[in-house]
């Protein structure tokens, strides 16, 4: 047991000394500092994302038809949008991603007999 001092209560060894204390103290300034870089990664992650958004609704307005198309029929599928046009003498099917906006197949087929 340690020794107390002059009153009789308190201990003669400095708490703040002790390896214990000090031991504690790192953990405490080592886990903020986590939490610190936890919380600017949040911050990091959704300016990310709402950038991301933006581009994602800006190539859906990109996607265009060919010039002169006319639409036969529209058809969604999970995310894909499935149009098939009919363009001078051929017709083509056009799959889009709905996510993106992007076009992921087009294929054209020569219309025989016309």
């Amino acid at each position: 047991m340690a020794p107390l001092g002059e009153s009789g209560t308190e201990p003669l060894v400095d708490v703040k000394q002790t390896p214990a204390y000090r031991a504690a103290l790192a953990a405490v300034i080592i886990l903020g500092i986590l939490i610190v870089i936890a919380l600017g990664a949040l911050v990091i992650g959704f300016v990310v994302r709402s950038g991301s958004h933006k581009q994602a609704t800006a190539a859906i307005e990109a996607f265009v038809p060919p010039r002169g198309a006319t639409l036969v029929s529209m058809e969604a599928s999970d995310d894909r949008l499935i149009l098939r046009l009919r363009t001078g003498k051929s017709e083509e099917v056009d799959i889009v991603d709905t996510s993106s906006g992007h076009l992921v197949a087009r294929l054209k087929f020569d219309a025989m007999g016309r």
